[in-house]
């Protein structure tokens, strides 16, 4: 029986613990899509002559119209979180009307028996009334405990009434919590529907200018294909260094020679910062302190044409003006380069990977620097027509280059 009680008690705690916690993970995942709809609102500023929107901007719109159906969901699991403590609470308060009737009948019955006995005096009477000093103590013990238990019946009945009232004031401070929930899903539906239909005029207007879509999406592809080579032309030649350095210092060593290392060996050192990098896959920082991803790693369509697609060997993200890029990891400055198209490039070596910073107007760091986590190395570059800020950001492991998203904190 006694292991029953606990195993229910650990239940109910546990479901409590869990329900808050599932409330906590909802908020806060509730004020990262309000910041991710207002870094979108900050990028679809429209600061270009024809006041029609760019292709990057209906990238950030797409976001913001994604981030408005994730919020909505949120909220409507928060008012179903909502619903459910309301329910439960009024289970609890029926619990504990239940609890007090049953207090307050054990307290008349314990009156009425009280009466019957008559007044204090009767009740020494009854004491005096022992055959022996032995029964006479036996019964002032008695009717101590019976006084006692009375006085404690009334303060368990006080304490219950107090907790009634505390769980009613709950379930009312629940209702208007949910009643402002349903505004907010109202209000964010409606919202929704001005933003879809944003997004269907600036695509129509996209598509009215298809030839010169296509026309700029070709150089973006030719300029991401010389970065690319450009990159890659740089980590060979930094992972050919580190290999030499290894293998002088495998020479070093007497017991064992130089013949059987790979095309990616590392020293001690790289393969330690290599490690730590690895082991930090999904908590990277982002590069910018805010922004939102306009084009993902890959395959991307572009709004307004035909079938037409952009391979993006990084990701894009659209960051207010002038923001601070910084070091994802701690790492050595490979090289700091200009490259047409791309603004300046900062490429950092973690061991055998890379992490490459582009679209730089300002570079704080020059070759050879170490830097650590969260290091300022540059601000973004804004576009001199649009005024859009947008970082490239790329991730490479030797020669491969990989999705930044996985490696991320989200």
């Amino acid at each position: 029986m006694r292991g029953s009680i606990f195993s229910l008690l650990f239940l109910f705690f546990s479901l409590t613990a869990y329900s808050q916690k599932s409330k906590e993970i909802l908020e806060k995942r509730k004020l990262q899509l309000q910041d991710e709809i207002g870094m979108a609102n900050i990028i679809l500023r429209k600061t270009q002559k024809d006041k029609l929107l760019t292709l990057n901007q209906v990238r950030a719109l797409d976001k913001k119209v994604a981030a408005r159906k994730e919020l909505i969901i949120t909220v409507q699991s928060q008012i179903k979180n909502s619903e459910r403590k309301i329910f439960r609470t009024r289970k609890e308060i029926l619990k504990n009307e239940s609890q007090i009737q049953v207090l307050k009948n054990e307290y008349a019955s314990m009156i009425k028996e009280a009466q019957k006995r008559g007044k204090p005096m009767q009740s020494w009477a009854y004491v005096f009334a022992s055959d022996n000093i032995q029964q006479a103590l036996k019964r002032v013990y008695f009717l101590k405990q019976y006084v006692g238990f009375r006085e404690n019946q009334v303060d368990e009945i006080k304490s219950l009434q107090l907790e009634k009232i505390e769980k009613i004031l709950e379930a009312e401070r629940e209702k208007d919590q949910k009643k402002i929930l349903l505004s907010q899903e109202i209000a964010e539906k409606k919202t929704l529907t001005k933003e879809k239909k944003d997004r269907e005029r600036a695509v129509n207007a996209l598509q009215k200018k298809e030839t010169q879509v296509v026309t700029r999406i070709k150089k973006k592809r030719s300029e991401l294909q010389k970065l690319e080579k450009q990159i890659q032309k740089i980590i060979k030649k930094e992972l050919a260094r580190q290999r030499n350095a290894a293998r002088r210092a495998k020479k070093n060593t007497k017991n064992q020679g130089a013949s059987d290392l790979t095309e990616y060996d590392l020293t001690p050192d790289g393969s330690a910062l290599a490690k730590d990098f690895s082991d930090n896959k999904g908590k990277l920082p982002w590069p910018v302190k805010r922004g939102i991803i306009t084009q993902n790693f890959g395959s991307n369509p572009v709004p307004g044409t035909s079938g037409v697609s952009i391979k993006n060997p990084g990701v894009d993200i659209g960051t207010p003006r002038r923001s601070k890029v910084r070091a994802v990891f701690e790492g050595e400055v490979s090289t700091v380069v200009r490259i047409p198209g791309a603004n300046r490039v900062v490429l950092i070596r973690h061991g055998n990977y890379f992490t490459v910073y582009s679209n730089l107007e300002d570079v704080f760091v020059k070759t050879g620097d170490e830097v650590k986590g969260l290091d300022d190395i540059g601000t973004v570059a804004a576009d001199s027509e649009t005024g859009e800020s947008t970082l490239h950001f790329e991730l490479w492991i030797n020669t491969s280059n990989q999705d930044p998203g996985p490696w991320l904190n989200h």
